[in-house]
């Protein structure tokens, strides 16, 4: 059997992909652990689940939003309880960096729709978020949200 040129180069590329999807390392149990926990918050934030929530921030977190206003875990669950609701929370284009055993970075994109009563808005923001190991559950203790750049 005689296989046309274009047949030749889709079964190398398929080759390939098969090889490439083979030789992925397999992610770091410490980041995929800070992966599951920031999937839980954004669970938590949609949900409205404080329990959750206050299980997964940090005592000493510190939320510095994109117009520089600052809340701590304390003064952010209190703006849950006093109406703010999210009805969206997406992360996107993720990246994690394993900085010591017991501390991750995480960056990327949040979409969010957020307010309160009935009054929503929608943005999407980059972040920075740092993690920290408490025993055996990851804890946010930082995040910092800014606006991304405008459209060139």
């Amino acid at each position: 059997m005689k296989l046309t040129p274009t047949c030749t180069l889709l079964t190398i590329l398929l080759l390939n992909l098969t090889v490439c999807a083979y030789a992925q390392p397999k992610p770091d149990p410490a980041i995929a652990a800070v992966l599951a926990a920031n999937q839980a918050r954004n669970t938590a934030l949609v949900s409205h689940d404080l329990k959750a929530l206050n299980k997964i921030l940090a005592p000493d977190f510190n939320y510095t939003h994109s117009n520089n206003f600052q809340e701590t875990k304390e003064s952010h669950i209190g703006s849950l309880k006093n109406g703010l609701r999210y009805t969206r929370y997406d992360t996107s284009e993720l990246r994690a960096h394993l900085l010591t055993p017991d501390i991750v970075t995480l960056n990327g994109f949040f979409d969010q729709t957020k307010g309160k009563d009935g009054n929503m808005k929608s943005g999407k923001y980059l972040f920075l978020a740092v993690w920290r190991r408490v025993g055996n559950a990851w804890q946010l203790t930082s995040f910092q949200s800014a606006l991304p750049p405008p459209a060139k």
